[in-house]
């Protein structure tokens, strides 16, 4: 598929967005990267070929080149977000509380429903 894709977009002289999370077969395949952070700004764009830690990869012949940089960028995002206090939702002693705000809708299945019963009979 990434052949043809290339074959096509050199054909047509035509630019190829590819949005994943699956790196496998793309290390020396794109020509730009873009990457958006978790709060949709720009964390780095331009030509592959330009990216130190990129280059860095590749010189030590590292097997999973753009993986490698996608987990780099990712774990500096969360570590900048653990220092601003900005936790992922499944951190700390709350991780597994109920949000009472998250109704889905009323069709959730049974998490927020109320477990404990009470009865009039005497």
């Amino acid at each position: 598929l990434l052949r043809w894709l290339e074959k096509e977009s050199n054909d047509r002289n035509a630019t190829i967005i590819y949005a994943t999370h699956i790196f496998d077969g793309l290390d020396d395949w794109p020509t730009h990267l873009h990457y958006l952070t978790s709060s949709g700004s720009t964390g780095w764009q331009g030509k592959l070929n330009e990216l130190e830690y990129y280059k860095q990869l590749k010189a030590d012949n590292h097997p999973a080149k753009m993986l490698a940089v996608a987990e780099h960028w990712l774990r500096k995002e969360m570590q900048k977000n653990r220092e601003m206090k900005k936790l992922e939702k499944a951190q700390g002693f709350d991780a597994h509380a109920l949000d009472p705000t998250v109704r889905q809708g009323g069709y959730a299945s049974g998490r927020n429903l109320n477990t404990e019963t009470t009865s009039t009979r005497l």
